[in-house]
Order: C-alpha cells, then sequence, then structure tokens
C-alpha cells in the first residue's frame, strides 16, 4: 500500500488506493523508520496518492506524518510514478504558522498547493491552476480563481472567504460547487441545508455557520 519509488527527478512516496488512513499513517510510519539512516533531515520527498480526489481529505495528515521524521514534501503527485513526474502541484512550504493557523504573504500561482491541517490565510491571489488543502478554513485577501478545498479537518463549521471569490471549485468537507461570488464583491462561501452556498460577506451570520 505505501512504498517508495526512486526516479531521477527524486524519491517518490507512494500510497496505493486504500480504505483505512490509520492503517496508511502506520505504513508510512514503518517505512520511514526502517529507512531513518537513509534520510537527513530536511530532505524533500514527493507525495503520489492514487485515487488523489477520493482521499484529498487525508493528505494533510499524511503530510504531518512525514514532517515528524524531519522531511518535507516538495510536491503533491496525481497518476501513477512515470505519468505525474511532470504534472505534480509544488507544495509552498514558506509561511508562517500560529496557533494552528498558517499565513501566507504571496501570490500562490498555477502548479502550487498550500496543505494544511488547520486554518489558511492567503494575503496575495489565489491563481488559476494553484489549489489550497486547509482542514479549517481559508481567507484570501486577494482574488482567488485556483481550487480551495476547506474543512478537511473541520467539516460543515469551515468557510471560504475572499475579497474576490472567483474559484474553479470550492469543497467544504464533502460538499462542492462551481459557483462563483459577485466580481470584486468580498464574499463567503459556507455549508447550509447540506450545500455550499456564496453570500456577501456582510450577509453571513457566522454564529450559525458555527452551528452547521
Amino acid at each position: 500500500m505505501v512504498d517508495f519509488k526512486m526516479t531521477k527527478d527524486g524519491l517518490i512516496l507512494t500510497v496505493r488506493d486504500y480504505e483505512s488512513i490509520e492503517e496508511v499513517l502506520s505504513q508510512i510510519t514503518d517505512k520511514l523508520t526502517q529507512m531513518g539512516s537513509f534520510f537527513t533531515k530536511g530532505d524533500e520527498v514527493a507525495l503520489l496518492v492514487e485515487n488523489h480526489s477520493k482521499h484529498v481529505q487525508d493528505i494533510p495528515k499524511m503530510i504531518s506524518r512525514i514532517k515528524d521524521f524531519g522531511l518535507s514534501v516538495s510536491r503533491i503527485l496525481v497518476g501513477t510514478p512515470e505519468e505525474s513526474v511532470k504534472s505534480g502541484m509544488k507544495v509552498v512550504q514558506k509561511g508562517e504558522t500560529k496557533s494552528g493557523t498558517k499565513v501566507i504573504k504571496k501570490n500562490i500561482r498555477s502548479g502550487q498547493v498550500i496543505v494544511h491541517s488547520g486554518d489558511v490565510i492567503i494575503i496575495g491571489n489565489l491563481h488559476r491552476g494553484a489549489e489550497i488543502m486547509a482542514g479549517g478554513s481559508v481567507v484570501v485577501f486577494g482574488k482567488a480563481e485556483g481550487v480551495i478545498r476547506a474543512g478537511l479537518n473541520e467539516g460543515y463549521k469551515a468557510v471560504v472567504m475572499a475579497v474576490d471569490l472567483r474559484p474553479t471549485l470550492i469543497q467544504i468537507a464533502d460538499r462542492m460547487t462551481h459557483e462563483k461570488g459577485e466580481r470584486e464583491i468580498p464574499s463567503v462561501a459556507h455549508v447550509r441545508a447540506g450545500r455550499v452556498v456564496i453570500d456577501k460577506w456582510d450577509s453571513v451570520d457566522f454564529e450559525e455557520v458555527v452551528k452547521a
């Protein structure tokens, strides 16, 4: 289920399709423990998750487990190791984390991905072709045009907010929408009555969202 593959572009940790994330995390621990003498603190590996869209909510947990061993994930790949090396998303490592919230002060460009188990704040733009995977809520102080996945840990209580909310996809927990907010009007995506809706930020009752 979990194995390493060496390619000309570096080492890839491959996770085959699975049913239990706990079993995957246990196997990652076993593999990295066995190969402890092979790595140096700060080394980078790519992460390939088979059936990526099915398991997207588990990716922050996998990355966190890899980081426990002093390694960092350079890219998230899809497909097979041979197919995905050139098409993977580059993980943005920069950013400051305080009280579980990751703050990134830069534009996130096409081909880059932010993965964090808590809330994510972007001071900049999220370009088309970029992606955020957050365990909690996502706030973009700029234009959001990429893919935003929130609530991977927090569930329906998470929200997605941007000054200009124009993403290609919004996912909150297991609910998704391709709807967009009004141009250049701060908007909030949240779950109401079992579906993701987008409202102007000043019309949202956040106390009701927390009860979702």
